[in-house]
């Protein structure tokens, strides 16, 4: 009976030693990837910090070691104790704060929890030295594709020795930025597409400038790509035996010299109007005939102010003459509708090229028969734009007329006359 207890009491003790020897972490749970957030600052938002201590609570604990490359202090603080405990930052200051002055504490997603999780995203809590500096700036945020309108776009703002001074993320087409500093700051944005923390020259848009802080002051970011294509001449086309049409690789803003000449002989086809509309040149020249001729442009500058030194391309020259006459496609103002100004710019597009020398107008008053001067704004162009050289009257009716002897190039005119009425509703 003793040897049976024994042999049991072995047993069990083996199975006790057996389970102990296993024993494993548990594999349960799901993954933390929560990231933590600011909860609560003293003082708060605004806040007075004259008497030397800020702290900054979170809802999780963070990882040490993260504080310092996480946090930014502008205005710079040199003599200060950091400290960190139950899941709070500690700033105490032992020096004579700037008076009158805002200072901007700036959480990035370099601060991380014990897990690894970054800030939920980079923030600047503002805080103040005596009076608020309530500075303000605003503007629109232009995205070059349309594609990246609904993207978060990191803002930082630098002082002018280029220390951080806060950190922002902007949403939609404007942004507005309260109780800046009045000096000089700049602004740094780009779109972090593929997340890694850091802007990619070559795949993000980005915007630089500098602004100098005043009480309200607007300036818009203009998000764009790296650019360094060139501007090529893409085709050029006779369209009649006067107008040639040039098609750029991108919108151009800018050329120092244009030629025409034949191959054949290196007879220089003069060029008697040239119109210039983004990625598009439409030009008047003498008349051709059916020869190869070359094209060649210097010095064209696109919007990114990349430059090529030459861009040349043939093309066939054409006899047919243009036999379409011009036609009206759209006016500024819709035709029947009110101006709210006294003096209005009136805009003619049409179907084509106009010489000033063919053009026939008049601006007449409500009963018809009184004719108003006009000056031209613009003109040699398929828009031309008007002004009446004095106010017009209020709540009157005016005409503004096209005459069918206006004609293009080739002499092609107008079918009938062209009237845009319009309305003077001037409100102040």
């Amino acid at each position: 009976m003793k040897t049976a207890f024994n042999i049991c009491l072995v047993l069990v003790i083996l199975t006790i030693i057996t389970a102990c020897g296993s024993k494993r972490n548990p594999t349960g749970g799901p993954l933390d990837i929560e990231k933590p957030v600011v909860t609560a600052s003293v003082p708060e938002l605004y806040g007075d910090i004259s008497q030397g201590k800020i702290e900054i609570s979170f809802s999780k604990a963070l990882d040490k070691s993260t504080i310092t490359q996480g946090v930014y202090i502008y205005p710079p603080i040199t003599n200060k104790k950091v400290s960190y405990d139950a899941n709070t930052i500690t700033l105490r200051i032992n020096e004579k704060l700037e008076p009158n002055t805002n200072y901007f504490v700036t959480l990035t997603t370099r601060l991380k929890d014990t897990r690894g999780n970054p800030l939920d995203k980079n923030q600047t809590i503002i805080f103040r030295n005596g009076i608020l500096a309530d500075n303000r700036l605003s503007g629109k945020i232009i995205y070059e594709l349309d594609e990246d309108r609904n993207s978060s776009v990191l803002l930082n703002i630098l002082s002018s020795d280029s220390l951080t001074v806060m950190s922002e993320t902007l949403l939609g087409k404007a942004y507005v930025l309260d109780a800046l500093n009045a000096r000089p700051h700049i602004l740094r944005a780009y779109i972090d597409k593929n997340q890694n923390g850091r802007y990619d020259i070559q795949a993000e848009p980005y915007y630089e400038g500098v602004v100098d802080m005043k009480r309200f002051t607007t300036h818009d970011i203009n998000l764009a790509y790296q650019d360094t294509t060139l501007a090529v001449i893409r085709s050029a086309r006779s369209i009649s035996n006067r107008e040639l049409e040039v098609i750029f690789s991108e919108p151009i803003t800018s050329y120092n010299s244009l030629k025409i000449k034949r191959i054949a002989d290196d007879f220089e086809l003069e060029t008697q109007i040239i119109n210039h509309d983004r990625e598009r040149l439409s030009i008047i020249t003498a008349e051709m005939d059916t020869s190869r001729f070359a094209i060649e442009l210097t010095n064209l500058k696109d919007a990114k102010a990349n430059q090529n030194k030459l861009s040349r391309i043939e093309f066939a020259g054409s006899s047919r003459a243009d036999q379409t006459p011009p036609v009206v496609t759209s006016t500024l103002p819709r035709n029947g509708t009110s101006v709210n100004d006294l003096q209005p710019v009136l805009e003619i597009n049409f179907s084509e090229i106009i010489p000033a020398a063919n053009i026939r107008y008049r601006l007449l008053a409500p009963d018809k028969k009184e004719e108003i001067p006009l000056r031209i704004l613009q003109y040699n162009h398929k828009t031309y734009k008007f002004q009446p050289s004095s106010p017009l009257q209020n709540y009157r009716s005016y005409t503004l007329q096209i005459l069918s002897d206006t004609q293009d190039v080739s002499g092609n005119k107008l079918d009938k006359d062209f009237d845009l009425t319009f309305l003077p509703l001037f409100r102040q």
